[in-house]
């Protein structure tokens, strides 16, 4: 089975991917299923724990791969400044969203503070999942594979984010009912832009997190606030959309100037 992963490593990494993004959104669905609306805690526990099973999985693959120590190369807190420097962009992005989703809380509700280990620890979970999966194992992979064929960096950079986007968008009909073009946009080029940062920098901690401190703090706003529905204002949607710009075009030059994975 190693030498099989080794020799057809896109095959098993999007074998792997997809299997696992489709066994958690029916668990996801069973869970919501299972538990009242009330015990949302149990399925935000439920989520913490597949997500930590699929991130646990998603790095011994990541050593198979490679033929590194996986855990030692996730983890590593040598070279950090080279992967938050190329992550600038990405925390823009995340900060605007950050506000733009504070400016919509009417007031903070102090009777959820309990949930929030809960949902630390989901959140925290999924980034992980998240980051290991689609930023360091797919890319990786793809990278290997198209090494040799022009514009390799790019090339894995975007089909990587095209594979985060698919595996998005039954998450979001779940969740949400429907999907918004804006949110598409975000997602994809968000994940470019983490894609670049990991090629670039050859560290998966940076991009750990700093996706994982969004989600965490995204998830605090929404379990401790009470929110209004309001349109977005047009001059924060065109800002919004000039980080996005920015964001693909620093992914692009960055991915362009990355080194070759074999340099880890």
């Amino acid at each position: 089975m190693k030498r099989r992963i080794e020799h057809s490593p896109v095959a098993f990494s999007i074998i792997f991917t997809f299997t696992l993004a489709v066994v958690l959104g029916i668990i996801s669905a069973l869970v919501s299923a299972v538990f009242p609306q009330g015990e949302s805690d149990a399925v935000y526990l439920v989520m913490a724990l597949v997500n930590l099973i699929i991130g646990a999985a998603a790095i011994f693959l990541f050593g198979v791969i490679n033929g590194c120590n996986s855990l030692a190369h996730v983890f590593n807190t040598k070279g950090l400044v080279k992967g938050f420097n190329a992550l600038y962009p990405v925390m823009g992005i995340f900060v605007l969203n950050l506000l733009l989703t504070a400016s919509n809380v009417s007031y903070i509700s102090t009777e959820n503070i309990g949930r929030l280990p809960v949902v630390v620890l989901m959140q925290g979970a999924s980034a992980l999942m998240q980051t290991v999966l689609f930023r360091g194992l797919l890319i990786t992979a793809l990278f290997i594979k198209m090494s040799e064929t022009k514009n390799a960096r790019l090339r894995s950079i975007f089909i990587a984010s095209a594979l985060f986007l698919v595996m998005y968008i039954p998450m979001s009909i779940l969740n949400t009912g429907g999907l918004e073009l804006m949110n598409l946009m975000n997602t994809f080029i968000i994940s470019a832009g983490m894609c670049a940062a990991y090629m670039y920098g050859k560290r998966l901690l940076p991009l750990i997190i700093v996706q994982g401190t969004w989600q965490v703090l995204g998830g605090v706003i929404s379990v401790l606030s009470v929110s209004e529905e309001v349109g977005i204002d047009p001059a924060a949607g065109f800002i919004f959309l000039l980080f996005l710009a920015i964001v693909l075009v620093v992914a692009i030059i960055v991915g362009k100037r990355a080194d070759a994975f074999e340099k880890i």
